[in-house]
């Protein structure tokens, strides 16, 4: 695969990425772990696997949300370190901190009622590096925050907030889709960023968000003919037919244009219906089984849309696994990581909060390995 830096420079990194993936958890722990019938059994479940040393008492399971966070936070230190390039660590870094950062404003200024600590909480030294690549589109979102918090009322508030910072973070991820080293990364990335934000625009739609704020905080910059801002021009969700001719009518979008120097790593036009490859663009999803999932977005039960985008972007991973090292074993196994410590928290919050098992294992992500 193409790199823009020298591949041999991931060589120590991918040796210590292959060796973490020897500790990852498969589906079957997952199956043994909702089976455990107590806390005891939970525990032994846990002794065998990278956590004991977290989980060594009953009343560690009540603190699993805490423990699993500085777990996942502190690997991805750890492997941004050893990086070559920090970017592709920092988009996990900086999702990681969006959600820490959009629970914090949900409780000091709808909850606590004042916006006087905002902007020291996004600029606060928990961002570490990360910060850097984010706050630029971070900061223009601060006083649609405030205004949502000072003029509007209502039980759409929440959603409000996470609708404004979650589009900063996506033109986040649209910027770094255009530089992000490898070419699996750039496509996951272009995915990724369209799966998201046809949720978003879906869920705005669906809750009757004013369209003002709506175009404030998440179309900003983006042009009529975007496929995020017809979407968001419908009065109710469209169907598999319409979906699939507004993404064949968006495909002069920089969203689905790739660089001459990944033309070659993509196979011939045939298998791409909505995108000519002569052209230079690209559809992120080669079937259309995903353009089904998406256009199927009106149904009650959310999660399942949830799901199925997580499962796909995981699967479209696999490759990575057949490259010895470089940027995308590395990208690949964060990945992973990050299915993992989502399933963890789910198994465990629901053992804690005595949930039914069933509800649990519908709601579980595939697992990397």
């Amino acid at each position: 695969m193409e790199n823009t830096g020298n591949p041999y420079d991931w060589c120590y990194l991918s040796g210590r990425v292959n060796v973490f993936e020897c500790f990852l958890l498969n589906a079957n722990f997952f199956e043994r772990l909702l089976s455990c019938q107590d806390f005891h059994d939970v525990l032994a479940s846990l002794n065998a696997t990278p956590l004991k040393d977290l989980f060594t008492h009953v009343k560690h399971l009540y603190e699993y949300e805490a423990l699993l966070h500085d777990y996942y936070y502190n690997r991805l230190c750890e492997i941004r370190a050893l990086s070559p390039n920090t970017a592709i660590c920092d988009f996990f870094l900086v999702k990681n901190e969006v959600a820490n950062l959009k629970q914090r404003v949900r409780d000091e200024v709808f909850v606590a009622g004042t916006t006087r600590s905002l902007d020291k909480n996004v600029r606060a030294d928990t961002w570490q590096g990360a910060a850097e690549v984010f706050l630029e589109a971070l900061n223009e979102s601060i006083s649609y925050v405030k205004d949502a918090a000072t003029r509007r009322s209502g039980h759409h508030q929440a959603f409000i907030t996470d609708l404004i910072f979650d589009g900063a973070y996506l033109r986040y991820v649209d910027n770094l889709s255009e530089k992000a080293e490898g070419v699996i990364i750039r496509r996951y990335l272009k995915a990724y960023h369209l799966i998201k934000g046809i949720e978003a625009v879906r869920r705005a739609v669906a809750l009757g968000i004013d369209t003002e704020l709506f175009h404030k905080c998440f179309l900003k910059g983006l042009d009529e003919d975007h496929l995020f801002c017809k979407l968001a021009a419908s009065k109710a969700w469209v169907s598999e037919k319409t979906l699939g001719a507004m993404l064949v009518a968006a495909r002069d979008r920089k969203a689905f244009r790739i660089s001459q120097r990944d033309k070659e790593h993509f196979p011939v036009s045939s298998q791409f219906p909505f995108f000519k490859m002569e052209s230079g663009e690209i559809n992120p999803f080669p079937d259309g089984s995903l353009v089904r999932m998406l256009s199927n977005l009106s149904q009650e039960n959310s999660f399942v849309y949830e799901v199925t985008a997580d499962n796909y972007l995981l699967d479209m991973l696999h490759p990575v696994k057949r490259i010895p090292f470089g940027p995308e074993r590395v990208f690949g196994y964060l990945c992973g990581l990050t299915a993992e410590v989502f399933n963890l928290k789910l198994a465990l919050g629901g053992k804690v909060h005595r949930i039914e098992g069933r509800v649990l294992r519908e709601r579980l992500r595939k697992t990397y390995v």
